[in-house]
């Protein structure tokens, strides 16, 4: 090929070259347009699809959460009556009592207290006899918020706190009068001991006391002084006191109070806060969102239309410039054109998505507000619960006694304040911790270090304390101390703290004597390693299984009531009297929190349990009233999809149980506040996939799903459920919060 030839050649391939990328230009700029057309007409058939099925929840889901509505009425109306009921019935009583419902009256027998001046062991008697079965009450009434209003609620815990401080001053001034003559009040074990022991209503009250004898002339040599031990056997605690302490003169009282009157005082203790949504039904809940989508997708659609308007400009503008100096080459413009026409708006999310994100930054938000700051050794209240009441161990003083003097005349000297006066005592020290990493010692060292931590620890108080049977003692307790400064519970003077798992004894050693407390692990049983509901083969009712990390309970509810049907792996004989028994729900849940068998978490349990997947709360709450109403025609069960499916999607098991003969298979069902439906998938697939059955249309939520592709026997079980289980089971759902902690 000649010169002549090759500058053809290459003419010809510049050519070719240039065609080719106008072409790809061209395509380009094609599919950029289509691409804008295509997203455009996305978002458009996304909205309308939106605004159907908006249309189809307005026609169906408003009538089913209208439903769910009239049941929780219904249930707030039987418990209504009851409560009218027991007003009369205490009314007929006429026993001089208040009526705990009736703040008014409350308030004046509370008055009435404070005013009295009997403060004696039979008055601290009659107090507990009076006032505990008032708290109880009190207690079950506000852990109902339904049933009254805010202000009632308000008022029921206001006099529930005064009742409880109340109680508690009754008690430290009848144990002053008690001390106020020992000769009358205490038994004289010996002339130099003097003894007190009664049992009252969830109080038991022991006092030890050597009598102060004459003194005596000091030997020249004093013998060491030997360490006082203690038992108080009705207590199930020994006491041994460091050498520090005179033992010839020396008070000790010890109180077991089955009623935690501490705790509540301190600013660890309630929920700091109210969760968002907390009643609102899923109707409300997806119209407020339909409009917040609207509306955020009108903003992104202005954003969208500025922007391709100022793009528009730019490139009419550029266009007339190229048209004015069209024999120019105006690369650069050209290149400018190319790249407005190929430009796109800034990535804007869906507003549906959006919106999902928005209320999980929300719940994070939360549950940031609801962590309390804790203090060095403070134990944190929302993560534990103080146990089987609380142990008061006290060095006291004890006031001056009366002086018999002729014709029964007795002269008592009297201090004020008339209050306990405690003997001073307190010693602060920490047993050291391990050497660091690579840090080696020999024999010597350690033998010396040892010798010290010992003389140390002679300086402390000995505790023994026996555990009680009715709590469940799954972990190691944590030993602890009221700061009633602070208004905490501390650990900072807990020393060489054992426990034997055996003996379910714990022994430590303490620099103060204050009122000790026994914690455990509010969650410790979660989160839940699985769990199944079902209807009661036997007969009536629902059956409710749940299984811990350390224990397997079942329920059985039937109709205003739950019973606690089985217990598996319990470790002690805790609960075992309350099996078989009608409790209503919340008074269940006391009973299982007191026996430190936690399996009702609140709405901050997030914070404190690793694993577990927080669901929006509306929709979990929906499913699980829907849960309720078909509890007699279906078996649920749990997923292991759910942990991972976020926060908006409820995944679970569930098949027909009405044939008794014949056992359906388990399918998965998904819920999200969009809608309800049956995969496609099942529990032993190898990956999750979200497409629904083949012929499942849309439906809004489970209850609406049943209605069309439930058997007639499982439509004819739902209907013919009454309020009573319907909400039982309800409310045992609502408290368990299966789906989020599972």
């Amino acid at each position: 090929m000649n010169k002549k030839d090759r500058d053809l050649w290459l003419v010809n391939r510049i050519e070719e070259w240039r065609a080719e990328v106008e072409a790809e230009k061209q395509a380009r700029l094609a599919g950029a347009t289509e691409k804008k057309i295509a997203l455009a007409r996305e978002r458009a058939e996304l909205l309308a699809k939106d605004n159907a099925e908006q249309e189809r929840r307005r026609d169906i889901l408003a009538k089913t959460c209208n439903l769910f509505s009239k049941f929780e009425r219904e249930k707030i109306e039987y418990l209504n009556n009851l409560q009218r009921k027991a007003e009369w019935q205490q009314y007929l009583r006429c026993d001089g009592l208040p009526d705990p419902r009736v703040p008014t009256q409350m308030a004046t027998y509370i008055h009435v207290w404070q005013t009295t001046n009997a403060c004696d062991a039979d008055e601290l008697d009659r107090r507990c006899v009076e006032a505990l079965p008032m708290m109880l009450m009190l207690e079950e009434m506000v852990a109902n918020p339904k049933q009254f209003t805010p202000l009632q609620l308000q008022t029921f815990n206001e006099v529930r706190l005064q009742l409880r401080e109340q109680l508690s001053e009754t008690i430290q001034c009848a144990s002053y009068m008690i001390l106020r003559n020992l000769e009358k009040n205490l038994k004289m074990e010996s002339i130099k001991l003097a003894t007190y022991n009664r049992e009252f209503q969830a109080l038991k009250l022991n006092i030890w006391v050597a009598v102060r004898m004459p003194t005596r002339k000091l030997k020249p040599v004093e013998p060491e002084p030997e360490p006082i031990e203690l038992e108080f056997p009705a207590l199930n605690v020994g006491l041994k006191l460091p050498k520090s302490i005179d033992g010839s003169c020396v008070c000790v009282r010890a109180a077991k109070s089955e009623v935690d009157l501490l705790s509540e005082s301190s600013k660890s203790y309630a929920l700091a806060a109210e969760v968002a949504n907390r009643y609102t039904d899923l109707f409300v809940f997806m119209v407020k969102e339909h409009i917040e989508m609207l509306k955020v997708k009108a903003e992104q659609d202005a954003a969208r239309s500025a922007f391709y308007k100022e793009v528009n400009a730019k490139i009419r503008e550029l266009e007339a410039f190229l048209k004015a100096n069209m024999y120019t080459k105006n690369e650069r413009e050209k290149e400018e054109l190319d790249n407005l026409h190929l430009s796109e708006p800034t990535f804007m999310q869906d507003p549906r998505t959006l919106i999902g994100e928005n209320n999980e930054a929300a719940f994070r938000k939360y549950l940031k507000k609801c962590l309390t700051r804790t203090k060095t050794g403070e134990v944190q209240l929302r993560k534990y619960r103080i146990c089987g009441g609380t142990l008061n161990l006290d060095l006291l003083i004890v006031p001056p006694q009366p002086k018999r003097l002729r014709n029964n005349v007795f002269l008592s000297t009297l201090l004020l304040p008339k209050r306990l006066q405690a003997t001073p005592y307190q010693v602060q020290y920490r047993a050291p911790g391990p050497p660091p990493p690579g840090v080696t010692r020999t024999p010597e060292e350690i033998e010396e270090e040892m010798k010290k931590v010992e003389a140390e620890y002679e300086k402390l108080a000995l505790v023994f304390i026996q555990l009680p049977q009715d709590i469940m003692w799954t972990e190691p307790p944590v030993i602890c101390q009221w700061q009633e400064a602070r208004k905490l519970w501390t650990t900072n003077y807990i020393n060489d703290y054992k426990f034997n798992e055996d003996k379910l004894t714990v022994q430590f050693r303490t620099g103060v004597l204050w009122p000790i407390g026994i914690a455990t692990l509010r969650y410790n049983n979660m989160p839940y390693q699985g769990w199944d509901m079902k209807p009661n083969p036997n007969g009536k009712g629902v059956l409710l299984t749940v299984t811990g990390a350390f224990i397997t309970v079942t329920w059985l509810c039937i109709g205003n009531s739950v019973k606690l049907k089985w217990l598996a792996n319990a470790t002690t004989r805790a609960l075992r009297q309350h099996i078989g028994k009608k409790y209503s729900v919340k008074k269940m849940v006391q009973l299982m929190r007191a026996a430190a068998c936690d399996f009702f978490p609140d709405f901050d349990g997030h914070n404190h349990i690793e694993g577990t997947c927080p669901k929006e709360w509306v929709i979990e709450r929906h499913t699980y009233h829907a849960m309720a109403m078909l509890s007699r025609a279906y078996n649920f069960q749990w997923s292991r999809w759910n942990v991972g499916a976020g926060s908006r999607n409820i995944v679970m098991q569930l098949r027909e149980a009405v044939d008794k003969k014949r056992e359906a298979k388990f399918n998965l069902l998904y819920a999200n506040p969009k809608q309800t439906t049956i995969l496609k998938c099942n529990e032993l697939s190898t990956e999750l996939t979200l497409e629904p059955m083949v012929g499942l249309g849309f439906y809004p939520d489970l209850f609406t799903l049943n209605m069309s592709y439930g058997s007639v026997d499982a439509r004819r079980a739902t209907f013919n459920m009454k309020f009573n289980l319907v909400e039982t089971v309800f409310g045992m759902l609502q408290e368990l919060k299966l789906s989020s902690f599972s």
